[in-house]
């Protein structure tokens, strides 16, 4: 479908109940855009004032986080006339869809573009994941002003039908009792918008369990609980909320921090008992007698290599040399693994998980070496000793420590990706 002589309609990206998304190719420029119709004129006649209203919205506001609109206009489709609006082609995914590293800092912007938008005098009226736009070079875009409204325009949550405008799950309690929405009723959205993404729970502070309320850090629970008040003066505005929230994604950060003994114990328990574990197995034998000497522990004969009196001298340092990279390289992997499991919580950076699976790299690589080296893993005394129960125990113990790190790391990913 071409939309004049200038765009040149190419495929659907998203679909509501009055709109389509489509991407297209502005001719003129030479850029992708993304062109949005009105697909409900005919069922609803105010959609189409809904959109010229959008556009003017849009085209008022000047901030790099809010879509940028470069055109508008009426395209004749099917003898129907189809209004349209030609934004900017944002490069991401929904908030739904997404994940960030710091919840905390995303608020902030999000709270910062609400300012900007409130100091316009625009309220907008639909705060939800499903607006928001998580962008691949970092920006977060708050998007579709359809039913966005300026203060000298407001009317009732309700229409005389029933129907509402925005989404119940985040609307505040003035905008279910059908009273008109404020600046305040942004606020409260954008708060169950925050609460929902750092505990997976869609409500307001004061109905969350104690439980549930611990797994947020100070001075962010106390904000939330602001911005979710149930009466409207209560909230701070949003320039506020994106100071605070500012001030504490420096000073704090998202993490689940232990605030029980049972918290504490899930998180602290299982690495510290594969620690002592650890500790103890070391200093059992590592073989049985027959080739070594029988009272070398594991840490004694970890990374030890048999060399033979013909091989050159060079062939003795390099398996002297791979015996030392063994040793040292199985302890580190294994020491920064248990540290890894303690740090994997709700909000846990991309280097956190990077640095665990590198340790499980490095571990593997060289617990497979000590395993295909000298002296070979067979009972006969000609070949090399048998190995002890100790050594099986170390790698028991280490494969148990690999299963952990995954098993933490992919809850703390459901969880903090639950909607």
């Amino acid at each position: 479908m071409a939309v004049g002589s200038r765009y040149r309609v190419g495929r659907l990206l998203g679909r509501g109940g009055l709109g389509e998304v489509w991407e297209a190719t502005d001719h003129t420029l030479g850029r992708r855009v993304a062109i949005k119709f009105v697909t409900g004129v005919t069922q609803y006649p105010e959609a189409a004032q809904r959109f010229a209203r959008e556009a003017r919205t849009l085209a008022s506001l000047r901030h790099g986080s809010v879509v940028t609109v470069h055109d508008a206009g009426t395209a004749d489709h099917d003898n129907q006339p189809l209004p349209y609006l030609v934004m900017e082609l944002l490069d991401g995914a929904t908030w739904e869809f997404s994940h960030v590293d710091s919840v905390v800092e995303t608020g902030a912007h999000l709270a910062d573009v609400l300012a900007h938008v409130h100091a316009a005098k625009v309220v907008h009226r639909d705060i939800k994941p499903a607006n928001i736009m998580i962008c691949a070079d970092g920006r977060t875009v708050l998007m579709d002003f359809g039913i966005a409204r300026d203060d000298a325009s407001l009317t009732r949550t309700a229409t005389t039908t029933g129907r509402y405008f925005g989404t119940p799950g985040y609307m505040a309690p003035e905008q279910l009792q059908g009273r008109a929405a404020t600046p305040a009723s942004d606020v409260y959205a954008l708060g169950i918008v925050l609460i929902e993404k750092l505990t997976g729970h869609r409500l307001p502070v004061t109905q969350l369990m104690p439980q549930v309320q611990s797994s947020i850090c100070e001075p962010v629970l106390a904000l939330l609980a602001r911005m979710t008040a149930a009466r409207p003066e209560e909230r701070p505005t949003a320039a506020e909320c994106a100071s605070l929230l500012r001030a504490s994604s420096t000073t704090t950060t998202s993490r689940r921090v232990p605030s029980t003994r049972r918290e504490r114990l899930e998180r602290l328990g299982p690495p510290a008992a594969l620690l002592a574990l650890h500790t103890i197995i070391l200093f059992r034998p590592a073989y049985r007698p027959g080739y070594w000497n029988p009272s070398d522990s594991v840490i004694e004969s970890f990374g030890k290599r048999i060399v033979y009196a013909e091989e050159e001298d060079f062939l003795e340092w390099n398996a002297r040399a791979w015996g030392a990279f063994t040793t040292v390289g199985a302890g580190v992997g294994v020491a920064t693994l248990l540290v890894a499991v303690t740090l994997l919580v709700l909000g846990s950076r991309v280097p956190t998980r990077l640095a665990g699976y590198g340790a499980v790299a490095l571990t593997v690589v060289c617990l497979g070496w000590q395993a295909t080296s000298n002296p070979p893993y067979e009972p006969s005394t000609d070949s090399g000793p048998p190995v002890a129960f100790g050594l099986w125990l170390f790698y028991l113990v280490t494969a148990l420590t690999i299963a952990m790190y995954v098993y933490h790391d992919v809850r703390a990913r459901r969880v903090s990706a639950r909607p």
